[in-house]
């Protein structure tokens, strides 16, 4: 309990409530015995704050405590008073503590919020951004998850830094793109050839990481530049079936690894929603162990927003690619890509993509080019549990020329077609991210029968709702 005379007197004084403090009379006794509870010195504290007498606010507050040294609310008021105070270190220990000492679902998502907008106030974006997860693991409303959703998007456009992590873990009956086929035939004819148990299709498991970061280096409401890096790593546990059919193979034989960084600029041309990027990276590539090739690429995209519901995208990239292996499989990849987007009345989302490539190399077999249709439809409303998504991808590869023990006549054409259905769970999230399930199916035909795959893979991620 605190004094209620003395609580009084000072709202009075700091807040001007019934006159001016010259008139005030001098107290030279102690306050009388009346009391209040401690709720009403709560009250009085939050007054105080939204007056914005954050001294007086302080003081209440440490009377609090010193009732009770574990009351959230007076560390909530505290941390607040300290960040307008301008003591950014004690107002990010007394968030910390009145998040420690909450006791209810709503109580910690309170105090985490508070202490996300303190660290967004104090401009630590990455920093409120991880307040803001914790505060998710306490959402339990839709208008709790709405608020943070809000929060979160202010405070990751305030960031200059941000990532995007994709990990999923996907059990395949597949994980080296080996055939199904026993007897080697190349247009038709047989060859007398047998493939290696090695060639096989091999079951197994594919652990995947991708990392992305960038960073903002300069900003304007006409152009952005940021710095770019990637970190791509698949990992494969063979079956004991697969280690039984091909026991010289290891996991390690499958492993591979991208790293990449760049810049890119990207800038506002014609009307509103129109951009364009320029961007360039560097970076190397390792398979099984050893380093595969080295790479600089540049790219050149134009993106046109057709109507409030649309977008189309062009873009074009160059990369020249040093083999660690042998200059013979030195290459040149020239890319162009097209992508439509369309939201829908229904809140449903189509995309279409086509991309093209040209490879040149000097090793026969390193010089083809490929087509790749795909088309994907994000149903508008949740199914059951879940947020679905749907697409097919169609793809074509022509080599003029092929070579395995000897040249393959008319060279080596493929075509192939895959679905998948990705499911987002929203509902069974923590901290924000939630689970998703992908199966992906599919084959691919070629004339030489090496390359005739088919393939069925699980994948268990997860994903941000933010």
């Amino acid at each position: 309990m605190l004094t209620r005379r003395a609580v009084l007197w000072l709202v009075v004084v700091a807040l001007g409530l019934g006159g001016t403090t010259a008139h005030v009379p001098a107290q030279t006794a102690p306050p009388p015995t009346e009391t209040i509870t401690l709720d009403e010195a709560r009250a009085v504290a939050r007054q105080a704050l939204f007056a914005g007498r954050f001294e007086l606010a302080r003081e209440i507050a440490m009377g609090l405590l010193q009732a009770d040294p574990e009351d959230a609310y007076a560390y909530g008021v505290l941390a607040a008073a300290h960040s307008r105070l301008n003591d950014p270190r004690l107002a990010r220990a007394a968030a910390r503590l009145s998040y420690k000492y909450s006791t209810t679902p709503q109580d910690k998502f309170g105090a985490a919020r508070t202490a996300a907008s303190i660290s967004y106030q104090q401009e630590r974006p990455t920093v409120s951004q991880a307040w803001l997860r914790v505060a998710a693991t306490h959402a339990d409303t839709p208008s709790q998850d709405k608020l943070l959703a809000q929060d979160y998007r202010k405070v990751r456009a305030a960031n200059p830094f941000s990532f995007n992590i994709n990990l999923s873990v996907a059990p395949s009956n597949n994980v080296n793109n080996g055939t199904d086929n026993v007897l080697e035939v190349n247009n038709g004819i047989p060859t007398q050839g047998i493939f290696r148990n090695s060639s096989r299709a091999l079951s197994g498991t594919v652990g995947t990481l991708d990392v992305r970061l960038q960073y903002r280096l300069r900003a304007t409401d006409q152009s952005r530049t940021t710095a770019t890096g990637r970190i791509y790593t698949r990992r494969v546990e063979l079956s004991d079936s697969a280690e039984a059919l091909a026991p010289s193979l290891s996991d390690g034989d499958f492993a591979s690894t991208y790293v990449e960084t760049g810049l890119n600029h990207q800038f506002a041309l014609g009307k509103p929603g129109n951009s364009v990027t320029v961007s360039g990276a560097l970076g190397a590539s390792w398979y099984g162990g050893e380093r595969n090739y080295d790479f600089a690429k540049i790219g050149l995209a134009r993106s046109v927003r057709l109507s409030p519901n649309s977008q189309f995208s062009l873009r074009g990239g160059a990369e020249q690619r040093q083999s660690t292996v042998s200059d013979l499989r030195d290459s040149h990849v020239y890319t162009l890509g097209a992508q439509y987007s369309q939201k829908l009345d229904s809140g449903a989302r189509v995309n279409l993509g086509l991309t093209l490539q040209d490879v040149n190399g000097d090793f026969v077999n390193a010089d083809f080019q490929t087509a790749s249709l795909r088309a994907s439809y994000t149903f508008g409303k949740q199914i059951g549990p879940a947020q679905i998504t749907a697409g097919v991808t169609l793809g074509y590869t022509d080599y003029d020329q092929y070579r395995l023990v000897s040249p393959v006549a008319g060279g080596r054409q493929d075509t192939s077609v895959y679905g998948d259905v990705s499911l987002f769970f929203a509902d069974y999230d923590f901290a924000g991210f939630a689970p998703t399930i992908r199966l992906r199916s599919g084959q691919r035909s070629s004339n030489v029968n090496r390359f005739d795959i088919r393939e069925t893979t699980i994948s268990l991620g997860i994903q941000s709702k933010f």
